[in-house]
């Protein structure tokens, strides 16, 4: 009976350890790409993932997640940003692949090396400077600018631009992105674009093909135009004097869409330009006269 009882446990083990190693062996890991590991605060980086026609893949990264689109059939593409205030250090990358019920995940590690960012100091009338610098008016704009990203990321999910970003106006760069900004001696953040200097009136042009998520006057940065380029990527025009679009108008590269200008909290004519992927600002440098696409 002892010998019974043995064989038995012995099969059933046998039986248990087959079933793991079937599970193991039928695993499948995820195809993932990935246009680079090393980023830098205010970069970006591509990822490419091959799953089954009509999957929902999901990818996890610094406390956020989204889902990406599927730009041909079994790809699936996507843009994640690194914000400008991440320390360095490895950060897990999470890509979750479902389909039929049957989920497989992957786990990558990101690493972000470090970059420092200058200091930049502005004076200006502080009586202006508590009128419209204020936490409400901050709140306010932060508030409807999030919200007009969030409906445009639902409605055009894959990329709209072609080629190389160019430039919405040629002229000095008097405020570089990601600098530590100092009104009056006062830390307010980071620079969460690039200001670019020119006269008054001179024409805004649209950095790439697009559609017009906003077109209206904010505190800060007054007449503004947003762009959504597909794929939850925008860019920002701030500052303007005149607006040229209106919202849900598709702009081809190029195309006017204001005037340079010194509305809002400014000190002079200059457009402040910026590019967000979702709700995080990454270096303009990194899209202008460039060409942002998946040859990796």
């Amino acid at each position: 009976m002892r010998n019974r009882n043995w064989l038995i446990s012995l099969i059933l083990g046998g039986c248990l350890l087959f079933s793991l190693f079937s599970s193991a062996v039928t695993a499948v890991e995820p195809e993932v790409v990935l246009s680079t590991t090393i980023v830098r605060p205010g970069d970006f980086f591509q990822i490419k993932v091959q799953a089954a026609h009509q999957s929902l893949v999901r990818v996890m990264f610094q406390g956020g997640s989204k889902m990406l689109p599927e730009s041909d059939p079994e790809t699936f593409i996507g843009l994640l940003a690194v914000s400008d205030e991440t320390d360095p250090d490895f950060y897990p990358l999470g890509v979750e692949i479902t389909k039929d019920q049957n989920v497989v995940t992957a786990l990558y590690r990101i690493q972000v090396i470090e970059r420092k960012f200058p200091e930049d100091r502005v004076t200006m009338d502080e009586k202006i400077q508590k009128t419209i610098f204020t936490s409400s008016n901050q709140e306010a704009d932060s508030k409807k600018t999030q919200e007009v990203r969030q409906k445009a990321a639902m409605e055009a999910k894959l990329p709209l631009w072609r080629g190389p970003f160019i430039w919405p106006v040629k002229g000095p760069i008097t405020t570089e992105f990601g600098f530590t900004r100092y009104i009056n001696n006062i830390p307010e953040g980071r620079h969460s674009g690039i200001d670019i200097a020119a006269s008054q009136g001179t024409p805004v042009l649209a950095t790439n093909d697009g559609r017009v998520v906003f077109a209206g006057k904010l505190y800060l940065t007054g007449w503004t135009v947003i762009i959504h380029h597909g794929l939850d990527l925008y860019s920002s025009y701030g500052h303007l004097s005149a607006i040229k679009v209106q919202e849900g108008e598709n702009v081809v590269k190029g195309d006017l869409i204001g005037l340079v200008g010194s509305t809002g909290l400014a000190t002079g004519p200059h457009v402040h330009f910026t590019f967000k992927i979702g709700e995080i600002a990454v270096d303009p440098h990194l899209f202008l006269d460039q060409e942002v696409g998946w040859k990796f």
